[in-house]
Order: structure tokens, then sequence, then C-alpha cells
């Protein structure tokens, strides 16, 4: 049996056909339904997904900004990484915040796939927007966990977002047009997790 590749239709099965349809429908047509994420191949579809089409930026709260999950190229995955290209080069700003060390050789985050790729486009001055990475301040996610949301997230400009459901998992939500969702995710980001966060990369 073929394992399933989010990123090649020839691995998909009529149940995935569907689901990768509906996504592609939603983003599309900007609709404001919810929709659920339960395995990798999904969650990379999405990240992939959210980087094609940000016009503005990416807000991310990440666990280690991982390269892969459950065998499941993430971060890594050199689609993902081209759509991330993509939106360096037309202007997009990305922060992201990590409640985890990230995850690259000897936890040095200019050896992660996103930094490297942003750094090359810098060097041939073709990187027109931002990447800061910051470490979560321990008092920002013990806060979080007290009030029961320490969850990660990602929003996409000030309408889509992806909120999962356990942090330890790929289990999510996402919409494609929730305005109020993602104001509310954008404020707490930029207050609580991105103001007081440890800089750990910044390229620009």
């Amino acid at each position: 049996m073929t394992a399933l590749d989010p990123f090649d239709d020839r691995t998909w099965d009529e149940q995935e056909r569907l689901y990768f349809k509906e996504i592609d429908l939603a983003q599309a047509g900007k609709l404001n339904m919810l929709i659920s994420n339960g395995k990798p191949e999904h969650a990379a579809y999405l990240i992939d997904k959210f980087f094609r089409h940000a016009q503005s930026d990416i807000r991310l709260f990440s666990g280690r900004l991982s390269r892969s999950m459950d065998g499941v190229e993430m971060y890594g995955n050199p689609h993902i990484r081209r759509a991330a290209q993509g939106l360096f080069e037309r202007g997009c700003e990305v922060r992201i915040v990590l409640e985890h060390p990230i995850d690259s050789p000897n936890r040095d985050p200019n050896r992660h796939p996103l930094v490297e790729m942003a750094n090359d486009l810098k060097e041939r001055h073709q990187m027109n927007g931002l990447l800061d990475i910051r470490m979560a301040d321990p008092d920002s996610t013990a806060f979080l966990k007290e009030n029961r949301y320490l969850h990660h997230w990602m929003v996409m400009d000030d309408h889509a977002y992806r909120l999962e459901a356990d942090t330890g998992a790929v289990k999510a939500h996402v919409n494609f047009n929730d305005e109020r969702a993602a104001d509310a995710l954008t404020s707490i980001f930029d207050d609580l997790l991105f103001e007081p966060g440890k800089p750990l990369a910044v390229v620009a």
C-alpha cells in the first residue's frame, strides 16, 4: 500500500481526495466553516496552504517547529519550504513563538530548514519579508496552561486560523474566514507570547 503523500494525489484514496478538496474549496471561497484536522499529512497540507495564500502575515505558536512528525515531513518538507520562499519573496511577515527548543541540529536556529531558506533568500537579495522566531517566556506558557489554553495555533492574515486541540498531537480545527477568532488569537499571540519572547532568529 502506497503511503499517503499530501502533495501527491496519486497516493490519495477517495476519502482523502474529498478531504483535500474540501480544504481547497474552503480556502478559495474564504468560507466561514470549521474543518477538522486529524492527521500529520493533513497538517502538512494546511501549513502549505496557509503559506501559499497569506497576503500579509503569518503568526505561529508551535511546539518545536518540527521538521517531521510521526514520519511525515513538516517544516522540512520541500513543498512547505517552497511555499515559505514565495511567502517571503512577496513581502509577507512571519512571526513564530516556540514552546520548546527548536527542532534543528544542536538546537541551532540557523540550521533549521526555514531559517536556512530565509538566509539564502537574503544572500540573494530576494528576502522581501520578515522571519522572526522567538522562544516563549515560561511565565507566558504557565499562564496559558493555568487558564487551560495552552494550545498551538497559526493565524493567516486577519481571518484564517488553525488551532490545535492537543499540543502533543495534530488534532486541530481550521477556519478560513473567522475574523473574530483570528483577532482573538492574534491578540494573545502578540501580547502574551511574541512581545515577551526571547529572540532566536531574525531574517529580514
